[in-house]
């Protein structure tokens, strides 16, 4: 009994065997491949039997990992790029050049410029420039005492006689400007190493409406003795009753111009 059990079951396995080996079985219900030779109602055929009946074509070639079609390249800074990049073995994608207005890619020349800037420090600010060293202040020029080269021609004034202080002051400093313009040197009243000595007289008054200033120079040697007299007078219209009181400076320092200038041309021609 168990035997015929057992030989029963070979032949349902060997049956079942030899249905699996038709064709039928191995026929898909639908195309396989890329869709294109799909099968319609009318069709004849099916998608096996067209791969059966075309001739064997080569598989096309893969692209190469960086090559991208146009048109279908992500941005090359997006997380697609960068995740395809390194897919195909490549390092990180670097960020594009900087393209200049005029859409042209920099030269090397551009780049290296811009790499330079780009590592220079910060400029540092300008120095102002050191202030020149003040120079120093010349020395203020001395005041030359009005006196003539050593061995010079010298003189000194006595106090004048008979004019009062208002009208000696003007003539007093024009006797020495005019003494010291013409190279002498001006001895002190009571110096005796002088060549000259010149002593003063003076005297105003009044004449029908007018004022006479007469004045008279005796040129002394040394010892005292005259050697030359100057005189000389000026008259103005005043009606003054003080005479002195309506002589003006001017008049004073008009006289003492004509004193030194009488006084130097008798000098040049007097003997030794």
């Amino acid at each position: 009994m168990g035997f015929v059990k057992l030989a029963a079951l070979i032949l349902a396995i060997a049956a079942g065997l030899a249905s699996c080996n038709t064709t039928d079985t191995l026929t898909p219900p639908a195309d396989v491949g890329d869709g294109s030779a799909m099968t319609t109602s009318g069709g004849a055929g099916t998608a096996y039997d067209q791969a059966q009946s075309e001739p064997n074509q080569p598989f096309p070639a893969a692209p190469a990992s960086n090559t991208m079609q146009s048109g279908a390249m992500p941005a090359q800074n997006s997380l697609d790029a960068q995740a395809q990049s390194l897919a195909a073995g490549n390092g990180p994608m670097q960020p594009p050049p900087p393209v200049y207005g005029n859409g042209q890619q920099p030269t090397l020349q551009q780049t290296a410029a811009r790499q330079n800037a780009l590592q220079q420090p910060s400029p540092i600010q300008q120095q102002q420039p050191a202030p020149q060293q003040q120079q120093p202040a010349p020395q203020q020029q001395q005041q030359q005492a009005a006196v003539a080269p050593a061995g010079g021609p010298t003189i000194r004034f006595l106090p004048i006689i008979g004019a009062p202080v208002q009208a000696v002051t003007p003539l007093s400093r024009q006797l020495g400007a005019d003494a010291r313009a013409n190279g002498l040197t001006i001895k002190g009243s009571g110096d005796p190493a002088s060549d000259h000595i010149l002593k003063g007289y003076f005297s105003a008054f009044s004449d029908a409406g007018k004022v006479n200033v007469v004045y008279v120079w005796d040129v002394l040697d040394a010892n005292g003795g005259r050697l030359h007299r100057i005189q000389g007078q000026e008259t103005f219209a005043s009606a003054a009753g003080d005479p002195w009181a309506a002589v003006p400076p001017q008049l004073m320092q008009q006289i003492a111009t004509k004193t030194i200038a009488e006084y130097m041309s008798w000098r040049r021609g007097a003997p030794g």
